[in-house]
């Protein structure tokens, strides 16, 4: 069975911009109530999620208190309902839409100017009635070609559309419009992310010969895809969740097209895809076994594994190359890089939550934990460091001065790109390996870059529908799949080049760079579905070529 993503499935600008908004205020504001007005977005799960993360919704202003927090959702509010919240004595802040926010804008400017408004959308949906309540004169929604031949026949009219509108609807609606008013403005407001979704539904039903839906049951984005997936003639399926799918409906199915609204959340979207691809049970990966699952669920989610691996890469260089306190440098490197991963994790929280609810939620469990274990980390790291070097000390100290820096400005987190605070990682994990295991040795440098940049790049290929469906510039979403795997190619050369041409490693290193190679191929080129668990499998090769090099 082969299972198609489509490219927009997943959260619109719009919806993510709200969603990191409202995250980010949970996370600076953790003093104060935080509400949102009505559901951030139509999606019953998110909505949960930011529940869990003591997010609630304000039904009735009389829910809260003067001094807590209202976020107004992307659908927007009417310039009224804002101002009884001000007159509540609530802090505001907007996660308007910017989109909708612009048809706000337009209907205020024409209808002040005589214009009456007629607005093409859902009267019940609640970017409409925020919409509608900006016109200071006549307004009328309609949402077909009959409902205009109804109308009054104004001398002026202005038509706008619900953002989140089909085209179809909204092009016979205005030459209704045409046809019946004489002086008419036409002002397509449509979101272009919409369209687009829309369009490629009619791709994708060229290639497959079913389409899955997965979005909330009261979206209405959601609903319109679902109406024009299923007038393809083609099987279609509407699902929340892969709780939602039968695998008898799918048995003479080959190819699966899947597409989501606006407001679904990628982890959703990515739960519901592996659901359809395990419904062929011809190959299912040994890391899929529950134990299995369990003991690598806590061992990553911790950055335990990973820390020990790194440490353990390091001390058998360093035991290679016949340094002393070869042990107590393997130590610095574990402690750093684990402090280092969840210092960044914690502070970035709000990013994790949008890609990795679960790990998120890992998080904010063990913050009381983790956080004093990792700040313990980089205090016995320059502790151990007293007994080595100089130099391991001055490293020490400087790489532990600058996680605690990162951690504690949230500056970093807001200027700095994805790529570039991803890159800050893989650097940290060269600089810990080559100062602390080989610096004597700077050929070796190569090879070492190379390792971390193959895991790196492995990394951002297993999140790389996660990057494409967020809008993440990561560095593998910029450049793509294919020329992430061709970078991942040269590099290896490279490495195993290095290795041969400096003579400072033993030849049995190239054997781990070649299956770290192997590894971004076949991830790259999906012989093996990317989830969580190729994170223990590239640490684990990591820690192989350790033992190789001892050996």
């Amino acid at each position: 069975m082969k299972i198609k993503l489509a490219k927009s499935a997943g959260f619109c600008v719009g919806v993510k911009r709200a969603v990191e908004l409202v995250l980010r205020i949970a996370d600076e504001k953790r003093s104060k109530k935080i509400f949102t007005h009505g559901p951030l977005i139509h999606n019953p799960q998110t909505v949960e999620m930011l529940q869990e993360k003591g997010i609630g919704v304000i039904e009735s202003l009389s829910d809260g208190n003067p001094g807590d927090i209202v976020v107004i959702r992307s659908h927007g509010v009417s310039p009224d309902v804002r101002q009884e919240i001000v007159d509540a004595g609530y802090e505001i802040f907007d996660a308007t839409c910017p989109k909708v926010a612009y048809v706000h804008k337009i209907v205020k400017k024409y209808s002040n100017e005589g214009y009456a408004v007629i607005i093409v959308g859902d009267s019940e949906h609640a970017e409409v009635v925020g919409i509608k309540g900006e016109a200071s004169g006549d307004v009328a929604v309609v949402s077909s070609p009959d409902d205009v031949s109804k109308l009054p026949r104004w001398e002026k009219v202005v038509v706008v559309a619900q953002t989140t509108m089909d085209r179809r609807t909204f092009d016979e609606v205005v030459s209704a419009v045409l046809k019946n008013f004489q002086n008419a403005v036409i002002k397509n407001t449509l979101c272009s992310e919409t369209s687009y979704r829309q369009d490629e539904i009619e791709e994708l039903a060229r290639e497959c010969d079913a389409f899955v839906v997965i979005g909330g049951k009261n979206s209405a984005n959601t609903g319109r895809l679902y109406k024009l997936a299923s007038a393809t003639g083609l099987p279609t399926f509407w699902v929340e969740t892969e709780k939602d799918i039968s695998p008898k409906d799918f048995e003479e199915i080959e190819r699966i097209a899947v597409v989501a609204g606006a407001s679904t959340p990628h982890w959703i979207i990515s739960r519901v895809v592996e659901y359809l691809e395990t419904m062929n049970k011809k190959f299912l990966p040994p890391w899929k076994w529950n134990w299995l699952k369990k003991i690598a669920y806590s061992m990553l989610r911790s950055n335990f594994f990973p820390a020990v691996s790194v440490g353990f890469l390091t001390f058998a260089l360093a035991k290679n190359f016949g340094f002393s306190s070869s042990v107590a440098r393997g130590l610095i490197t574990s402690a750093i890089f684990f402090a280092a991963q969840n210092l960044y994790e914690n502070r970035e929280w709000q990013g994790l939550a949008l890609m990795d609810p679960n790990k998120v939620q890992f998080v904010r469990q063990t913050r009381k934990t983790l956080l004093p274990l990792s700040i313990s980390a980089l205090a016995i790291a320059v502790f151990i460091a007293l007994f080595a070097d100089v130099v391991s000390v001055a490293i020490a100290v400087a790489l532990a001065s600058l996680t605690i820096l990162y951690w504690k400005l949230p500056i970093f987190e807001r200027l700095i790109p994805s790529s570039i605070k991803d890159t800050m990682l893989m650097v940290l994990w060269i600089i810990l390996v080559f100062s602390m295991g080989s610096y004597v040795k700077p050929l070796s440098l190569i090879p070492i870059a190379v390792l971390g940049g193959l895991r790196a790049l492995t990394m951002g290929l297993k999140e790389l529908e996660t990057d494409r469906i967020l809008q993440r510039k990561s560095f593998t979403a910029m450049v793509g799949e294919k020329l992430t795997v061709i970078f991942g190619a040269f590099a290896s050369m490279a490495g195993i080049a290095a290795i041969f041409l400096s003579k400072s490693m033993p030849g049995m290193f190239s054997s781990i760079i070649i299956a770290m190679w192997f590894l971004l191929f076949v991830v790259g080129m999906r012989a093996i579905r990317k989830g969580t668990y190729i994170e223990f499998i590239a640490d684990a090769l990591i820690f192989l070529g350790a033992i190789m090099l001892i050996c």
